[in-house]
């Protein structure tokens, strides 16, 4: 068992606390470690393609929340485009159904996660956090279908983000000021 699908699986142990047991704080860490098992999972999944296994945890380092929501939201609203053009059954179809399960799943998985570890002015429910809990294990099967295919791996290296990578002018170094010199800086 890999560490998300423990912490998948702890999200539910603690959504099904007995009754006497279970309170807001709860509800809010299951709901809290259903997110971090897809977070986890995708991470994991990224960095299962490099090479040399000892460095993997490092590369993990690298993954950061924010852009692995970017990339989640526009992935989503991509599959979302694609799927308004009524594309006919097709294995591409299949996979791109799987993707937006994964990536609509993440972005939802986060912004509950934001509100019950922050957002006191909400009562999470039962019913709720069972819910979250059953979209993350459903994104879980989801990538088990996809998880070799290159639009699948694609969306997993975007999301180190994509940061600006064009050349940009260079500015001069600046001169340093000369002490105790009242002349300008030679230029």
């Amino acid at each position: 068992m890999t560490f998300a699908d423990d912490l998948l699986a702890l999200a539910l142990d603690i959504a099904n606390l007995p009754c006497e047991a279970r309170r807001q704080a709860s509800l809010r860490r299951a709901v809290s470690t259903a997110y971090y098992a897809l977070f986890h999972l995708l991470i994991s999944e990224a960095t299962l393609n490099w090479a040399r296994p000892e460095l993997r945890p490092i590369l993990g380092r690298f993954f950061d929340h924010g852009p692995m929501y970017s990339t989640s939201v526009a992935k989503e609203a991509e599959l979302n485009a694609y799927f308004k053009g009524n594309p006919p059954e097709s294995s591409e179809r299949t996979v791109a159904q799987h993707l937006l399960t994964v990536s609509k799943t993440f972005v939802q998985a986060q912004q509950r996660r934001i509100d019950a570890d922050y957002n006191m002015g909400i009562e999470v429910t039962e019913t709720e956090t069972l819910t979250q809990i059953e979209s993350v294990a459903g994104a879980f099967k989801s990538w088990d279908i996809i998880r070799d295919e290159a639009t699948a791996q694609v969306y997993l290296l975007s999301m180190l983000g994509n940061k600006d990578r064009r050349e940009k002018k260079a500015n001069p170094p600046k001169q340093p000021k000369r002490r105790g010199s009242k002349q300008p800086p030679i230029a």
